[in-house]
């Protein structure tokens, strides 16, 4: 489509957001931009300008943003780049100095003519508002997961899944005409609604089986009988979202609900019909298994069917979480075989998960960091466990590494008598060797993600508690932070990814900044939350952050999540070793430019550990 655009000014278009903006919204910018020439070493903006009052646009050449402090470059801004749009936004002078790095051309845009575009223009406002956010949304867009020949995939909103409207009735309704109901319409469930359409239960045919078994007659109201939705998800929810609702819980149905306003309702049918997997069936699969070759067939099958959702276009959030709850079903059933029959009803014993697991952000390649805590009246009792105890969760964790979990090389694991512990060995010796530790920072983080897995989970949320509390001192806190900070993002100040000498670059490094500083964060702010994206939320009232700030911090972490299960998924079928190392060579413009952008959030996060924890 042409543009208004003159033809010099075309490249612009290959760069975001004005690739997203439609023509009568670029020639609204191309009717007040002003193109201008600055010849090398001239200065374009600096904080004794005053208020900032224009937009640059870089559309040849190179601009260097400089410290103004102590001068040092940190950003080197190219074709496609704007500044300054925080100054423009709050009304204030710039902050860094830019000159020109190489003659280059811009395109200025008064402050009235950019308030008026970002009005015109949703893509350009969000941009400049939501800059990652934005360029997260702009990749969806252009690499949709289309399944069916439908246009839906799982990252569509569960408001276009819908298939029919809800089919309702009254809680005063009796059960014959209900049925009769069901009947005509052709459908097995119903959700009872107020006159108002407020979602008040749900009856499907499982609880007229318990309805006939119990003796209730025809005339029975259907309030007696419905049973409260589990899953309740808004329009706005991913497909990835709903499924993954459904197998945690075991329902078949999600509600759509606006408030408690019933939109719709969408079946495991609906979203089966969209993945092509049955992913319920192969939970059920695994509790029938009864040898560790069994299991290990099932395991196999299902990460390649979370492969699959993920290539379909589940997010990487919501397969990570799937892989977790796989795993936590597959230790359920290994502690089934093994426990039962070693005598210890009268021991309180819990499974716990550290690290990747403990925040149920499984890969492909997490290993296994476990511990396991028990309780027992008698002292020598006690010391019975701690004997019998290692050796049965060795054969766990080594029937864990047959079905793909491999053994950590590290030795947390529960099969490690130093991690088989009574919980007063775990709080008055583990947990005090390890935070009076001085080199022991690195490690801390690890057992700090502990979550119950199996077994007695208050014990575990005990010992949680405990490790929180004693973590929560100053001087742990502000070791962790200097451990946060020793990472160098691999980030120049030329704005060129910086690799090693293999050419590849750590995504698991640049991930753990950001595992490392939501941990940081939540317990600043007293928060248990324990995966990456909720600690950044409950993060997000602590002095000195933004809203904003928290959830680009979780939306890089995110990104990172999602480019290095991509990476994982294209080893495996390579069929090369799996590992989190890129050659970022191979990333397409838009990948290459939001994992420029979740570096600079990396430094951003660490400047905040620095002021506040140094």
């Amino acid at each position: 489509m042409p543009t208004p655009f003159p033809a010099d000014w075309q490249a612009l278009l290959l760069h975001e957001p004005f690739a997203a903006m439609s023509a009568e919204q670029l020639a609204q910018l191309a009717s007040h931009a002003r193109r201008q020439h600055f010849p090398r070493g001239s200065s374009l903006a600096s904080p004794q300008a005053g208020p900032a009052n224009q937009l640059f646009i870089v559309v040849d050449g190179q601009v260097l943003a400089e410290d103004i402090y102590s001068g040092q470059p940190f950003a080197m801004l190219g074709q496609g780049d704007m500044f300054p749009l925080g100054a423009l936004l709050a009304q204030r002078p710039v902050t860094n100095h830019y000159r020109a790095d190489s003659d280059c051309m811009v395109l200025q845009l008064p402050r009235e003519a950019f308030v008026a575009l970002c009005a015109q223009s949703p893509a350009f406002q969000l941009f400049c508002t939501q800059r990652l956010a934005n360029l997260l949304s702009r990749a969806r867009q252009l690499h949709p997961s289309a399944l069916g020949g439908q246009g839906l995939s799982l990252h569509t909103p569960l408001s276009a899944v819908i298939q029919r409207p809800p089919v309702t009735c009254r809680p005063e309704t009796a059960l014959r005409p209900l049925l009769q109901q069901m009947q005509s319409e052709g459908v097995g469930s119903v959700v009872i609604t107020s006159p108002e359409q407020r979602l008040l239960g749900l009856f499907t045919l499982r609880d007229l089986l318990s309805a006939h078994l119990a003796g209730r007659g025809d005339d029975t109201a259907v309030k007696e009988l419905m049973r409260q939705p589990v899953c309740i998800l808004p329009p706005s929810a991913l497909a990835s979202e709903a499924m993954l609702a459904l197998v945690q819980s075991g329902e078949r149905h999600v509600m759509v609900c606006e408030g408690s306003t019933l939109v719709g309702i969408v079946s495991e049918h609906d979203l089966y019909r969209l993945s092509r997997l049955d992913m319920k069936e192969m939970l059920q699969r695994l509790g029938r298994c009864d040898s560790t070759a069994a299991l290990s067939g099932v395991a196999a099958t299902f990460r390649r069917q979370v492969l699959a959702l993920f290539k379909q276009g589940m997010d990487a959030d919501a397969s990570t979480r799937l892989l977790s709850l796989f795993n936590d079903q597959l230790l359920a059933r290994l502690c089934q075989l093994h426990l039962a029959e070693a005598g210890l009803e009268d021991a309180e014993i819990c499974w716990l998960h550290f690290g990747s697991s403990g925040r149920q952000e499984n890969t492909l390649t997490s290993d296994q960091d476990s511990g396991l805590v028990f309780r027992c009246s008698t002292p020598l009792r006690q010391q019975q466990l701690a004997q019998q105890l290692p050796a049965i969760a060795q054969r766990i964790c080594s029937a864990l590494s047959a079905c793909g979990i491999p053994l950590c090389r590290n030795g947390v694991m529960a099969g490690n008598p130093s991690h088989c512990l009574s919980l007063d060995d775990w709080c008055d010796t583990f947990i005090s060797q390890l935070m009076q530790s001085a080199d022991s920072a690195g490690h801390i983080g690890l057992y700090l993600d502990i979550r119950p897995a199996w077994g007695q989970q208050l014990l575990g949320l005990e010992l949680a508690s405990a490790l929180r509390q004693r973590a929560s001192d100053p001087s742990v806190l502000q070791a962790l932070s200097r451990t946060a900070r020793s990472y160098q993002p691999p980030l120049g100040w030329s704005g060129r990814l910086q690799t090693d000498q293999d050419d590849k670059l750590d995504l698991k490094a640049a991930l753990d900044l950001f595992v490392d500083g939501a941990r940081i964060l939540a317990l600043q702010a007293g928060s248990a939350a324990s995966r990456t994206g909720e600690r950044f939320a409950a993060a997000a009232d602590l002095p000195g952050l933004k809203h904003s700030d928290c959830q680009s911090f979780a939306d890089s972490a995110r990104f990172l999540q999602d480019l290095r299960l991509r990476h994982q998924l294209a080893c495996q079928e390579q069929g090369a070793g799996l590992d989190s190392l890129i050659d970022p060579q191979q990333l397409g413009t838009l990948d290459a430019r939001i994992l420029k952008e979740t570096l600079r959030q990396a430094r951003k996060l660490q400047a905040w550990l620095g002021q506040h924890l140094p």
